[in-house]
């Protein structure tokens, strides 16, 4: 379900997300909905008014930033989660709110609807675009009540952008329907509404059959070539699984000790470190074997009954000097071609890959 409401606002494959993105004009044909919220931000331009985009995923927040900045010469502020609220702080969520609020004229800012809410005025903003929507119609309602506060001298206009299909009820679609529908019984019983869940979906109305090999589809060779280092590393897991070990895990994101996957079964574990890259132009580092190398006292430490063999891996190809500290310091390098000789043993879905993250 989270990649079908994904996927109607950024159709790039979950998963294959990198640092290198298309072009605008690019990008601009593949999602409608990027397209719509650039020709609807010239119209705001033109009026000299100020908009709030809310959007609740990160990567997407800093795609449209990306996109923004592209076509109009100016990176849009982001408050999320991750922004300071701390008011001393150089760039704490107050600080970003008062400069957009400063600035003369056309502005944007990006918002998450789950990290902006009561307290919060934006009374000069009179635009409100939910570029992702919420599960919760209150939260909504919610966050676009930010513009509507005292000392809002404009009418406010409110958009809720949503891709649809010929063929079939896009996710985008059948979410504005329950939304809708949620939001008439809580004003009706005049309380709060719920959120909603996966029973009030219908999976079959919203995934004909002929797409369903597409919401899950198989690792091959261009999932491999365009995979982010994330879904890299819930690749090796699925794998080693595949390879009878019975626990595995992905480390966390900060403290791995420079080890990725961890996969043990009794007394014999492997130690995977990961370094995934978009570009065949150069080989892969001899970093990675440093840090697998570096990480391996901790987790010997950690797990003194079990003998661990060092593993790195990548979805591009290791250079000389990698394979020379790789020999060195008996490390296994498992490379593009290993990987796809693997997989055609160990068939592996983008499902199997998000078992393993968080």
């Amino acid at each position: 379900m989270q990649y079908l409401r994904v996927i109607c606002t950024d159709p790039r494959h979950i998963g294959t997300e990198s640092s290198t993105l298309d072009s605008i004009e690019s990008y601009r044909k593949k999602a409608p909905k990027l397209h719509w919220l650039l020709d609807t931000l010239i119209t705001i331009k033109n009026k000299d008014e100020k908009v709030i985009v809310f959007c609740e995923f990160k990567g997407i927040q800093r795609l449209l930033r990306h996109y923004i900045n592209e076509k109009f010469g100016f990176s849009p502020d982001i408050v999320n989660g991750d922004t300071q609220a701390s008011a001393n702080h150089e760039r704490s969520r107050q600080k970003r709110i008062r400069d957009f609020q400063q600035k003369q004229g056309f502005n944007i800012i990006i918002l998450s609807p789950i990290a902006v809410g009561y307290g919060v005025n934006i009374q000069k903003a009179n635009h409100v675009i939910h570029y992702t929507r919420t599960w919760n119609p209150a939260k909504e309602d919610q966050a676009t009540d930010r513009a509507y506060r005292i000392g809002q001298e404009k009418d406010v206009y409110v958009y809720y952008p949503i891709i649809t299909s010929k063929d079939f009820a896009t996710f985008d679609v059948k979410l504005h329907q329950l939304l809708e529908k949620r939001r008439e019984i809580s004003d009706d019983m005049l309380n709060g509404s719920g959120e909603l869940t996966a029973n009030d979906f219908n999976m079959t109305e919203i995934v004909p059959n002929e797409y369903k090999n597409d919401v899950n589809p198989k690792v091959d060779l261009d999932y491999l070539l365009r995979i982010s280092p994330k879904y890299l590393e819930g690749l090796a897991a699925a794998l080693w699984v595949r390879q009878k070990y019975t626990h595995v895990h992905c480390t966390p994101d900060s403290g791995d000790d420079g080890v990725d996957v961890v996969a043990i079964n009794g007394a014999k574990g492997v130690l995977i470190q990961c370094k995934s890259s978009t570009s065949d132009s150069r080989g892969i580092s001899w970093d990675t074997i440093k840090d697998v190398v570096t990480g391996r006292a901790f987790y010997e430490n950690n797990y003194p009954d079990v003998k661990f063999e060092l593993v790195c891996l990548s979805n591009q190809v290791f250079n000389a000097k990698a394979k020379e500290h790789a020999e060195l310091n008996n490390v296994l390098l498992v490379e593009q071609n290993d990987i796809l000789v693997m997989l055609k043993k160990y068939s592996i879905t983008v499902r199997d890959i998000e078992l393993f993250l968080k």
